[in-house]
Protein backbone atom coordinates (compact mmCIF):
# COMPACT_ATOMS: atom_id res chain seq x y z
CA UNK A 1 0.00 0.00 0.00
CA UNK A 2 2.94 2.34 0.65
CA UNK A 3 4.12 1.83 -2.94
CA UNK A 4 0.61 2.62 -4.21
CA UNK A 5 0.40 5.69 -1.98
CA UNK A 6 3.74 7.04 -3.23
CA UNK A 7 2.78 6.38 -6.85
CA UNK A 8 -0.58 8.16 -6.58
CA UNK A 9 0.96 11.08 -4.67
CA UNK A 10 3.73 11.43 -7.25
CA UNK A 11 1.26 11.34 -10.16
CA UNK A 12 -1.08 13.92 -8.62
CA UNK A 13 1.72 16.31 -7.61
CA UNK A 14 3.39 16.11 -11.04
CA UNK A 15 0.06 16.71 -12.80
CA UNK A 16 -0.75 19.70 -10.56
CA UNK A 17 2.70 21.25 -11.07
CA UNK A 18 2.33 20.78 -14.84
CA UNK A 19 -1.02 22.61 -14.85
CA UNK A 20 0.47 25.30 -12.59
CA UNK A 21 3.34 25.75 -15.04
CA UNK A 22 0.84 26.31 -17.87
CA UNK A 23 -1.02 28.85 -15.74
CA UNK A 24 2.23 30.65 -14.95
CA UNK A 25 3.03 30.87 -18.67
CA UNK A 26 -0.32 32.53 -19.40
CA UNK A 27 0.07 34.80 -16.38
CA UNK A 28 3.50 36.00 -17.56
CA UNK A 29 2.01 36.94 -20.94
CA UNK A 30 -0.89 38.83 -19.28
CA UNK A 31 1.38 40.64 -16.80
CA UNK A 32 3.78 41.71 -19.54
CA UNK A 33 0.84 43.09 -21.54
CA UNK A 34 -0.25 45.19 -18.54
CA UNK A 35 3.22 46.75 -18.30
CA UNK A 36 3.27 48.05 -21.89
CA UNK A 37 1.54 51.28 -20.87
CA UNK A 38 4.31 52.09 -18.36
CA UNK A 39 7.21 51.55 -20.75
CA UNK A 40 9.07 54.78 -21.54
CA UNK A 41 7.88 56.58 -18.40
CA UNK A 42 10.96 57.90 -16.64
CA UNK A 43 13.63 55.22 -16.97
CA UNK A 44 11.21 52.26 -16.99
CA UNK A 45 12.47 49.91 -19.70
CA UNK A 46 11.45 46.50 -21.05
CA UNK A 47 14.15 44.84 -18.94
CA UNK A 48 12.79 46.47 -15.77
CA UNK A 49 9.29 45.36 -16.78
CA UNK A 50 10.53 41.76 -17.06
CA UNK A 51 12.08 41.96 -13.58
CA UNK A 52 8.83 43.48 -12.25
CA UNK A 53 6.77 40.60 -13.68
CA UNK A 54 9.16 38.00 -12.23
CA UNK A 55 8.93 39.61 -8.78
CA UNK A 56 5.10 39.77 -8.67
CA UNK A 57 4.71 36.29 -10.16
CA UNK A 58 4.84 34.47 -6.76
CA UNK A 59 1.83 36.43 -5.52
CA UNK A 60 -0.16 35.85 -8.72
CA UNK A 61 0.73 32.14 -8.66
CA UNK A 62 -0.51 31.84 -5.08
CA UNK A 63 -3.82 33.48 -5.99
CA UNK A 64 -4.30 31.17 -8.98
CA UNK A 65 -3.33 27.98 -7.19
CA UNK A 66 -6.85 26.93 -6.03
CA UNK A 67 -7.93 26.75 -9.69
CA UNK A 68 -4.64 25.12 -10.74
CA UNK A 69 -5.02 22.62 -7.89
CA UNK A 70 -8.48 21.57 -9.06
CA UNK A 71 -7.38 21.16 -12.68
CA UNK A 72 -4.17 19.42 -11.63
CA UNK A 73 -6.07 16.83 -9.60
CA UNK A 74 -8.55 16.35 -12.44
CA UNK A 75 -5.73 15.84 -14.92
CA UNK A 76 -3.87 13.47 -12.59
CA UNK A 77 -6.90 11.31 -11.85
CA UNK A 78 -7.94 11.36 -15.51
CA UNK A 79 -4.46 10.13 -16.47
CA UNK A 80 -4.77 7.29 -13.96
CA UNK A 81 -8.27 6.49 -15.25
CA UNK A 82 -7.17 6.48 -18.90
CA UNK A 83 -4.58 3.81 -18.07
CA UNK A 84 -7.20 1.75 -16.17
CA UNK A 85 -5.21 2.19 -12.96
CA UNK A 86 -8.17 3.55 -11.01
CA UNK A 87 -10.22 0.51 -12.06
CA UNK A 88 -7.44 -1.79 -10.84
CA UNK A 89 -7.28 0.10 -7.53
CA UNK A 90 -11.03 -0.22 -6.99
CA UNK A 91 -10.93 -3.92 -7.93
CA UNK A 92 -8.13 -4.40 -5.40
CA UNK A 93 -10.31 -3.04 -2.63
CA UNK A 94 -9.13 0.57 -2.56
CA UNK A 95 -12.15 2.67 -1.55
CA UNK A 96 -12.95 6.23 -2.67
CA UNK A 97 -12.17 7.31 0.91
CA UNK A 98 -8.64 5.95 0.60
CA UNK A 99 -8.19 7.65 -2.77
CA UNK A 100 -9.51 10.86 -1.22
CA UNK A 101 -6.89 10.45 1.50
CA UNK A 102 -4.16 10.19 -1.16
CA UNK A 103 -5.48 13.32 -2.85
CA UNK A 104 -5.55 15.28 0.41
CA UNK A 105 -2.02 14.12 1.27
CA UNK A 106 -0.80 15.39 -2.10
CA UNK A 107 -2.80 18.56 -1.49
CA UNK A 108 -1.20 19.14 1.92
CA UNK A 109 2.29 18.81 0.46
CA UNK A 110 1.44 21.34 -2.26
CA UNK A 111 -0.34 23.66 0.19
CA UNK A 112 2.70 23.81 2.49
CA UNK A 113 4.89 24.58 -0.52
CA UNK A 114 2.53 27.29 -1.81
CA UNK A 115 1.98 28.90 1.60
CA UNK A 116 5.75 29.32 1.95
CA UNK A 117 5.77 31.04 -1.44
CA UNK A 118 2.58 33.05 -0.91
CA UNK A 119 3.13 34.25 2.66
CA UNK A 120 6.93 34.41 2.96
CA UNK A 121 8.32 35.17 -0.51
CA UNK A 122 5.42 36.88 -2.31
CA UNK A 123 4.87 39.95 -0.03
CA UNK A 124 8.58 40.83 0.00
CA UNK A 125 8.93 40.27 -3.74
CA UNK A 126 5.81 42.37 -4.47
CA UNK A 127 7.10 45.23 -2.30
CA UNK A 128 10.48 45.09 -4.04
CA UNK A 129 8.80 45.05 -7.46
CA UNK A 130 6.68 48.14 -6.71
CA UNK A 131 9.68 49.90 -5.17
CA UNK A 132 11.82 49.30 -8.25
CA UNK A 133 9.04 50.38 -10.62
CA UNK A 134 8.29 53.54 -8.65
CA UNK A 135 11.98 54.50 -8.53
CA UNK A 136 12.34 53.96 -12.29
CA UNK A 137 9.20 55.90 -13.27
CA UNK A 138 10.03 58.82 -10.94
CA UNK A 139 13.71 58.75 -12.09
CA UNK A 140 14.91 58.22 -8.53
CA UNK A 141 12.90 61.08 -6.98
CA UNK A 142 10.61 58.74 -5.02
CA UNK A 143 11.80 55.96 -2.72
CA UNK A 144 9.36 53.45 -1.25
CA UNK A 145 10.25 51.88 2.11
CA UNK A 146 8.49 49.52 4.54
CA UNK A 147 7.41 52.46 6.73
CA UNK A 148 6.49 55.06 4.09
CA UNK A 149 7.59 57.02 1.01
CA UNK A 150 10.50 59.45 0.64
CA UNK A 151 10.37 62.17 -2.03
CA UNK A 152 13.32 64.27 -3.20
CA UNK A 153 12.57 67.61 -4.82
CA UNK A 154 15.74 69.51 -5.68
CA UNK A 155 17.71 69.64 -2.44
CA UNK A 156 14.64 69.22 -0.23
CA UNK A 157 13.07 66.03 1.11
CA UNK A 158 9.55 64.90 2.02
CA UNK A 159 8.49 61.85 4.00
CA UNK A 160 4.92 60.53 3.65
CA UNK A 161 4.05 57.94 6.29
CA UNK A 162 0.41 57.25 5.43
CA UNK A 163 -1.21 57.16 1.98
CA UNK A 164 -4.98 56.72 2.08
CA UNK A 165 -5.42 57.28 -1.65
CA UNK A 166 -3.75 59.04 -4.58
CA UNK A 167 -5.16 62.38 -3.34
CA UNK A 168 -5.27 61.89 0.44
CA UNK A 169 -2.15 61.57 2.60
CA UNK A 170 -1.29 61.93 6.28
CA UNK A 171 1.69 62.30 8.63
CA UNK A 172 3.85 64.22 6.16
CA UNK A 173 7.26 65.66 7.05
CA UNK A 174 9.05 68.36 5.04
CA UNK A 175 12.79 69.09 5.28
CA UNK A 176 14.10 72.27 3.60
CA UNK A 177 17.84 72.60 3.03
CA UNK A 178 19.99 75.58 2.05
CA UNK A 179 23.39 74.52 0.74
CA UNK A 180 23.17 71.18 2.57
CA UNK A 181 22.17 72.86 5.82
CA UNK A 182 18.74 72.14 7.31
CA UNK A 183 16.87 75.45 7.69
CA UNK A 184 13.27 74.27 8.16
CA UNK A 185 11.43 71.14 9.29
CA UNK A 186 7.65 70.87 9.10
CA UNK A 187 5.10 68.22 9.99
CA UNK A 188 1.53 68.10 8.63
CA UNK A 189 -1.13 65.81 10.06
CA UNK A 190 -2.89 65.48 6.70
CA UNK A 191 -3.13 66.72 3.15
CA UNK A 192 -5.29 66.61 0.02
CA UNK A 193 -4.50 67.13 -3.65
CA UNK A 194 -6.72 70.05 -4.77
CA UNK A 195 -6.57 72.33 -7.84
CA UNK A 196 -3.14 71.09 -8.91
CA UNK A 197 -1.49 71.48 -5.49
CA UNK A 198 -1.27 69.83 -2.08
CA UNK A 199 -3.36 71.50 0.62
CA UNK A 200 -1.81 70.51 3.97
CA UNK A 201 -3.56 70.76 7.37
CA UNK A 202 -2.53 71.09 11.03
CA UNK A 203 1.08 72.03 10.34
CA UNK A 204 3.85 72.48 12.87
CA UNK A 205 6.82 74.29 11.33
CA UNK A 206 10.25 74.71 12.89
CA UNK A 207 12.77 77.29 11.60
CA UNK A 208 16.37 76.42 12.37
CA UNK A 209 19.16 79.02 12.66
CA UNK A 210 22.53 79.09 14.33
CA UNK A 211 21.03 81.10 17.16
CA UNK A 212 17.77 79.26 17.91
CA UNK A 213 14.93 77.04 16.75
CA UNK A 214 11.50 78.69 16.51
CA UNK A 215 8.21 76.88 15.99
CA UNK A 216 4.92 78.04 14.50
CA UNK A 217 1.54 76.38 14.07
CA UNK A 218 -0.53 76.81 10.91
CA UNK A 219 -4.03 75.45 10.27
CA UNK A 220 -3.33 74.97 6.56
CA UNK A 221 -0.87 75.81 3.79
CA UNK A 222 -0.08 74.91 0.19
CA UNK A 223 2.95 72.67 -0.28
CA UNK A 224 4.34 72.48 -3.79
CA UNK A 225 5.18 68.78 -3.87
CA UNK A 226 6.21 67.85 -7.37
CA UNK A 227 4.62 64.42 -7.15
CA UNK A 228 1.94 63.18 -9.51
CA UNK A 229 -1.06 61.55 -7.74
CA UNK A 230 -0.56 58.64 -10.16
CA UNK A 231 2.92 58.06 -8.72
CA UNK A 232 1.45 58.32 -5.25
CA UNK A 233 -1.11 55.62 -6.04
CA UNK A 234 1.72 53.36 -7.24
CA UNK A 235 3.68 54.06 -4.06
CA UNK A 236 0.68 53.26 -1.87
CA UNK A 237 1.40 50.04 -0.03
CA UNK A 238 -1.25 47.43 -0.72
CA UNK A 239 -2.28 44.55 1.59
CA UNK A 240 -0.70 42.13 -0.89
CA UNK A 241 2.73 43.63 -0.08
CA UNK A 242 2.33 42.94 3.64
CA UNK A 243 2.85 39.77 5.61
CA UNK A 244 -0.07 38.47 7.64
CA UNK A 245 1.56 39.86 10.78
CA UNK A 246 1.93 43.33 9.24
CA UNK A 247 -1.63 43.19 7.94
CA UNK A 248 -2.87 42.27 11.42
CA UNK A 249 -0.95 45.21 12.92
CA UNK A 250 -2.50 47.57 10.34
CA UNK A 251 -6.01 46.34 11.14
CA UNK A 252 -5.41 46.79 14.88
CA UNK A 253 -4.08 50.30 14.22
CA UNK A 254 -7.20 51.14 12.22
CA UNK A 255 -9.43 49.83 15.02
CA UNK A 256 -7.63 51.84 17.68
CA UNK A 257 -7.96 55.02 15.60
CA UNK A 258 -11.60 54.34 14.62
CA UNK A 259 -10.72 54.01 10.93
CA UNK A 260 -13.08 51.72 9.02
CA UNK A 261 -11.53 50.00 6.01
CA UNK A 262 -12.95 46.56 5.33
CA UNK A 263 -10.65 45.98 2.35
CA UNK A 264 -7.66 45.08 4.55
CA UNK A 265 -9.85 42.90 6.77
CA UNK A 266 -11.25 40.98 3.80
CA UNK A 267 -7.78 40.44 2.32
CA UNK A 268 -6.55 39.25 5.73
CA UNK A 269 -9.31 36.65 6.09
CA UNK A 270 -9.01 35.54 2.45
CA UNK A 271 -5.33 34.83 2.99
CA UNK A 272 -6.10 32.98 6.24
CA UNK A 273 -8.54 30.74 4.35
CA UNK A 274 -6.42 30.40 1.18
CA UNK A 275 -4.83 27.04 2.20
CA UNK A 276 -8.30 25.71 3.02
CA UNK A 277 -9.59 26.94 -0.36
CA UNK A 278 -6.80 25.06 -2.13
CA UNK A 279 -7.69 21.79 -0.36
CA UNK A 280 -11.41 22.27 -1.06
CA UNK A 281 -10.80 22.77 -4.78
CA UNK A 282 -8.60 19.69 -4.88
CA UNK A 283 -11.29 17.73 -3.04
CA UNK A 284 -13.80 18.73 -5.73
CA UNK A 285 -11.83 16.69 -8.27
CA UNK A 286 -12.81 13.36 -6.61
CA UNK A 287 -16.56 13.46 -7.52
CA UNK A 288 -15.58 14.30 -11.11
CA UNK A 289 -13.65 11.06 -11.42
CA UNK A 290 -15.85 8.66 -9.44
CA UNK A 291 -19.24 10.34 -9.79
CA UNK A 292 -21.63 10.68 -12.75
CA UNK A 293 -18.87 12.25 -14.88
CA UNK A 294 -16.55 9.24 -14.69
CA UNK A 295 -17.53 8.15 -18.22
CA UNK A 296 -16.88 11.49 -19.95
CA UNK A 297 -13.63 12.36 -21.70
CA UNK A 298 -10.66 13.99 -19.98
CA UNK A 299 -11.03 17.14 -22.08
CA UNK A 300 -14.65 17.60 -20.97
CA UNK A 301 -13.66 17.12 -17.33
CA UNK A 302 -10.99 19.78 -17.69
CA UNK A 303 -13.43 22.18 -19.36
CA UNK A 304 -15.89 21.70 -16.49
CA UNK A 305 -13.00 22.14 -14.06
CA UNK A 306 -12.08 25.45 -15.70
CA UNK A 307 -15.71 26.61 -15.38
CA UNK A 308 -15.87 25.67 -11.69
CA UNK A 309 -12.45 27.20 -11.01
CA UNK A 310 -13.44 30.40 -12.80
CA UNK A 311 -16.68 30.51 -10.77
CA UNK A 312 -14.66 30.16 -7.55
CA UNK A 313 -12.28 32.93 -8.64
CA UNK A 314 -15.18 35.24 -9.54
CA UNK A 315 -16.92 34.59 -6.22
CA UNK A 316 -13.74 35.52 -4.36
CA UNK A 317 -13.59 38.77 -6.36
CA UNK A 318 -17.32 39.51 -6.04
CA UNK A 319 -17.92 39.01 -2.33
CA UNK A 320 -15.48 41.68 -0.99
CA UNK A 321 -17.20 44.66 -2.72
CA UNK A 322 -20.59 43.03 -2.12
CA UNK A 323 -19.87 42.83 1.61
CA UNK A 324 -19.16 46.56 1.68
CA UNK A 325 -22.36 47.37 -0.20
CA UNK A 326 -24.56 45.08 1.90
CA UNK A 327 -22.55 45.76 5.08
CA UNK A 328 -21.90 42.22 6.29
CA UNK A 329 -18.71 41.19 8.15
CA UNK A 330 -15.44 40.70 6.21
CA UNK A 331 -15.06 37.26 7.80
CA UNK A 332 -18.31 36.13 6.17
CA UNK A 333 -17.26 37.59 2.81
CA UNK A 334 -13.98 35.65 2.95
CA UNK A 335 -15.30 32.29 4.17
CA UNK A 336 -18.54 32.08 2.20
CA UNK A 337 -17.09 31.11 -1.25
CA UNK A 338 -14.93 28.21 0.03
CA UNK A 339 -17.76 27.10 2.31
CA UNK A 340 -20.27 26.94 -0.57
CA UNK A 341 -17.87 24.96 -2.77
CA UNK A 342 -17.00 22.65 0.13
CA UNK A 343 -20.69 21.86 0.71
CA UNK A 344 -21.15 21.21 -3.01
CA UNK A 345 -18.16 18.85 -2.96
CA UNK A 346 -19.49 16.94 0.06
CA UNK A 347 -22.92 16.51 -1.58
CA UNK A 348 -21.34 15.20 -4.80
CA UNK A 349 -18.94 12.94 -2.90
CA UNK A 350 -21.77 11.29 -0.92
CA UNK A 351 -23.39 10.29 -4.22
CA UNK A 352 -20.38 8.21 -5.28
Amino acid sequence: MKVLSRYVLSTLIKATLLILLIFVGFEIFILMATQLGSLGKGSYTIWQAIIYVILILPQQTYLLFPVAGLLGMLFGFSWLASHSELIIMRASGVSPIQILRYALQAGLILVIFMVLIGEVIAPKAKLLAEKRKLTAISIGQVLKTQSGVWLRQGGNFYYIKTIYSARHIADVSQYIFNQQQLVSASFAKGGRYEHGGWQMFNIKQSHITDAAVTSTLMPHAIWHLAIDPHLLSISQRTPEEMSLHQLSDLINYQKSNHLINNNERIVFWQRIFQPLSILIMMFLAIPFVFGPLRTVTTSLRLVLGVIIGFAFYLSNQLFPPLSQVLDFPPLIAAILPPLVFALAGIILFRRI
